[in-house]
Formats: structure tokens, sequence, C-alpha cells
């Protein structure tokens, strides 16, 4: 009777241990429940993604200013303005921010108190205008123009160091990774290019433009427009996968968690097993075109679409989680980090939820 009684308490015991384990491990995947934090006023169309760096937002605007926002508070550190729309995903390295203007124009700031350390102008219009921002690798930052040229310049005096002409117009950011500089163009061709000397030495294509690549422990991710999404192993360039959500991708790969989150023309967010491509899920944001790039953090995808809404997704099983409406179009990347989304859209708003 004892030993029977000693089983069942003991049986108890680990039902409590597991349900408590259960109970800390969706507080800490699901205690986000949507709350703002706090918004802040820039005055400008949000234009740019948002970065984090050392309890600081850097993100930009219509006008041509950056600013540093406080990640606690909201409240502006400081901000500096030159006067043309800031584009892409705000850069940081070491003590530097580098960003890039829609005229063509690179900035590089101190990230503690804005003051120039240096700004490449382009003279008479002779600059290829950018529909998308910069990326940093080895020394150098690299653009993309609307003229086809990917041009890499030096970080510590913005001196041109090569340029590399592509078959049509550049609308997508380049990203680096491996000592290569990896490029979509428009017309659906992937480019992998040598960093240190602009030489193109393979690739691949789509059917469709291509997003701006993400590279992650040596492999390559990239979608394109014909709804096509692909994984290739950097070293000997060996093809991995190949999948096609039947819907235009609008975004580049995000990858977190073994998972790839994309956005999609008809409002569509798709969760991808990064091993294989499979289709884990996909959820209907009913908000039209969804551009700005998700976020996978905490046992959730969280997703940003055109009307303003941000849907918060079980990561595992698609599941709407929690909704959140901004009254305005969220069209750049959001940004995540200790619980908390920050975002913006074109009112010039921005938020911190948690």
């Amino acid at each position: 009777m004892f030993i029977i009684l000693r089983e069942v308490m003991n049986f108890m015991k680990r039902i409590v241990i597991f349900l408590t384990l259960l109970l800390l491990f969706s507080s800490q995947s699901y205690g986000f429940d949507a709350a703002v934090r706090w918004s802040a006023d820039i005055d400008s169309p949000l234009t740019s993604s948002i970065t984090i760096h050392d309890g600081t937002l850097f993100l930009g605007d219509k006008s041509g200013t950056l600013h540093a926002l406080s990640t606690d508070t909201g409240a502006e550190l400081w901000a500096y303005n030159a006067g043309s729309s800031i584009i892409g995903t705000p850069l940081i390295v070491s003590n530097e921010v580098i960003y890039a203007h829609s005229d063509g124009e690179l900035s590089v700031l101190d990230i503690y108190d804005g003051s120039v350390i240096w700004r490449s102008i382009p003279v008479d219009g002779s600059g290829s205008r950018l529909d998308d921002g910069a990326a940093y690798g080895g020394g150098l930052i690299f653009t993309a123009g609307n003229d086809g040229r990917l041009t890499a310049v030096s970080d510590d005096t913005g001196e041109e160091v090569w340029t590399y002409q592509a078959r049509q117009g550049l609308r997508s950011a380049p990203e680096y990774g491996e000592g290569l500089v990896m490029l979509g163009e428009y017309d659906g061709l992937f480019s992998m290019i040598d960093a240190q000397t602009g030489e193109r030495l393979n690739g691949g294509g789509a059917g469709g433009a291509v997003n701006t690549p993400a590279v992650r422990d040596g492999k390559v991710y990239f979608s394109a427009w014909d709804g096509v999404i692909q994984s290739i192993q950097i070293k000997d360039v060996i093809p991995l996968w190949s999948v096609n959500v039947k819907d235009p991708v609008t975004t580049s790969p995000a990858i977190t968690e073994g998972i790839i989150a994309v956005g999609t023309a008809r409002g569509f967010v798709f969760a991808l097993n990064e091993a294989d491509g499979k289709t884990l899920w996909q959820y209907g944001t009913n908000g039209g075109s969804v551009t700005a790039k998700p976020v996978v953090a905490d046992g959730a995808v969280f997703a940003c679409s055109g009307d303003g809404t941000v849907h918060v997704i079980d990561a595992g099983t698609g599941k709407e989680l929690y909704k959140f409406t901004a009254g305005q179009g969220i069209g750049t990347n959001p940004a995540y980090s200790g619980g908390v989304l920050y975002f913006g859209g074109e009112k010039g708003i921005i938020y911190a939820l948690q």
C-alpha cells in the first residue's frame, strides 16, 4: 500500500514538474502580448529598416534624417540630416553607423554622438541612384545601383575600389558572406562575386527579380518574384533545395531557429524548414503585400503587413497569437530584441511592442 502511494506521489510530482516546465517554456515563447511599451513621432515617414545596437535604435526617414532613439523610452539621443531619403538597413561596424541614401550617397557617423566621419556625395547627378541599402564586409561597403552597378568602396575613406556591371538595374541590396558579395538582379540572375576584386565567380537564377539574399552557416538562401526560394551551399556551389510557394516573394528570407520565413505579394507569410525547404505552414494577413522582412524569435514569427497590422504567429503551428493595428502602412523591416518588437511606418510613428 505504501509503495503504491509513494509511486502515485512520485508520478504526481513528475506531472507538476512537467506542467511547470511547459508553463515556463510557454511564457518564454509567448510572453509577448502586443502591448505598447512606447511610441515616438519622428515627423517624417520611416524609409529605412531598423537596427538595434547597445540600447539604441538606428533608423532613417524620408527627409534624410538618421535618428538614434533609446530602446527603453523612444527618446531621441541624437539626429543627423543629410538631405536625401535614407534606405535599406543601417549597418553598425565598430563605433560607426553606415547607411545609404536614395541619391547614391553613403554616410558614416559616430554611433555615440552622430558626428560625421565621412560622406560620399554624388556630384552633378553622376552617382548611381539606390533603391535599397548597403552591405559591409572585409573593410568594404557595397551598394547596388539602379544603373546596374555594384560598387565597392573603402570603409575608411569612401573611395571606390571596384565596380561590377550587371545586365540590368539593381533593385535589392547585396549581402556579404564567406568573402563573397551575394547579388540578386532584377532579371532573375543570382551572382556570387569576389568581394575583393569584383569578379563574378558563380551564380544561378530564378524566373523573376531576386530579393536580397541571406547567408547563414556556409549557405546562401535567396527568394524571387516568381515564387521560388532556393538554398545553395556556398563551398563548391552545391544546390541543396528549391521550392516554389506559387506567390511572388517580396521579402528577403528571415532565418532563425531552423525556420525560414518570407512574405509575399498577396499578403501571405510562408514558413519553411531550413534543412529541406518543406512548407511548415502559411498564414494569410489579409492586408496587402508583405514587403517588410518577417522576424523569427522566441518561438514566434512577427510579420508586418502593408495595411499597418502587426501579426504575431506561432512559429511551430502558424496559428495567430496576436494582432496589433498601427494605423500606418509598414514597408520596412522591423527589429526585435529582449522581448520587444520595434517598427515604424509611413506616418513616422515608431512603436515598441512587448
